[in-house]
């Protein structure tokens, strides 16, 4: 099943069996968002357009936690560093509430839509997403709620895969951040540290031929959706927008090479073995806690 939206010149697709994943969005002609060859059909969600990282995102380190007493095991999905991996919703169906013309709402609840992961989590979890166009623009509204009413646990992010028209030689990245968590095994050592060189980009500069999968913090404060990363091309610029909520950002270069990810989160890697100060969040029973984030594609002046 897939839904498409549409505002002026600008359409995206999802697919709500595959995570509510957005994996098409066309400015102009051109589709901003990579996937992998055969996508909605074939190919791993997570390689593709937008997937959504729920009720953690990245990696928990050995794929087990404890949390209110209790152990808690979760899939490993990362082999080579016995991590689990960006969370339930992405690899589930979601229920659709509603979709417009221009915008799409789907909800994905741990018990209802993954029920063999219940036992996996503290909590059951529940996110709804709203995904809304305007020219030249796309907007993600989520709410993340308590469906049993107790308290959830949770990080939340987004993995964009961004293409660009041309080659990327040609664009420069900038990203606002001003640390990095450091880390080993692809886990963060608890440190936040100045940014190295190779790791800063809050002058707009060539990735070159970086590979980077590296979680940045530090990022200047704000009241309300801010621009906060960009890539930078000779006629056109793709810029990523997030509120308050979204502390870190994972900046992530695929081995293909033919995406940068720029990735908003609420919480660094591993964040539930480091707790607030990893950016977790705990939601009380009665609570609803909402996060936004938007791209943009702005055509040079």
């Amino acid at each position: 099943m897939t839904i498409e939206i549409h505002c002026g010149t600008t359409r995206a697709l999802l697919d709500p069996e595959r995570g509510f994943t957005l994996y098409s969005m066309v400015v102009d002609g051109f589709d901003y968002l990579h996937t992998e060859p055969g996508f909605p059909e074939h190919g791993k969600v997570t390689h593709s357009g937008i997937p959504v990282l729920f009720p953690w995102p990245n990696r928990i380190a050995g794929a087990h936690f404890a949390w209110d007493g209790s152990s808690y095991d979760v899939p490993v999905t990362e082999p080579a560093t016995g991590a689990g991996l960006h969370g339930f919703a992405c690899h589930a169906k979601w229920q659709v509430l509603n979709a417009d013309s221009d915008r799409a709402t789907g909800e994905f609840i741990l018990s209802r839509d993954a029920p063999e992961h219940v036992t996996d989590w503290p909590a059951d979890a529940g996110i709804r997403l709203t995904y809304l166009l305007s020219e030249r623009s796309l907007t993600a509204r989520a709410s993340v709620f308590s469906p049993a009413g107790e308290p959830l646990p949770f990080g939340l992010g987004f993995h964009p895969y961004l293409r660009v028209p041309g080659s990327f030689d040609q664009w420069l990245l900038q990203c606002d951040a001003t640390g990095h968590w450091p880390l080993r095994d692809m886990i963060p050592t608890g440190e936040i540290l100045p940014l190295p060189p190779e790791l800063d980009f809050r002058h707009p500069r060539a990735i070159g031929g970086a590979h980077l999968d590296d979680v940045l913090t530090g990022l200047p404060e704000a009241t309300a959706i801010s621009r906060r990363a960009a890539l930078i091309g000779p006629e056109t610029s793709i810029e990523v927008s997030s509120d308050p909520g979204f502390g870190e950002y994972v900046l992530f270069t695929p081995g293909s090479r033919d995406a940068v990810a720029i990735e908003p989160y609420t919480c660094t890697t591993d964040a539930v073995h480091l707790g607030s100060r990893g950016g977790w969040q705990v939601l009380q029973p009665t609570e609803e806690a909402t996060f936004e984030w938007r791209i943009d594609v702005i055509a040079s002046s």
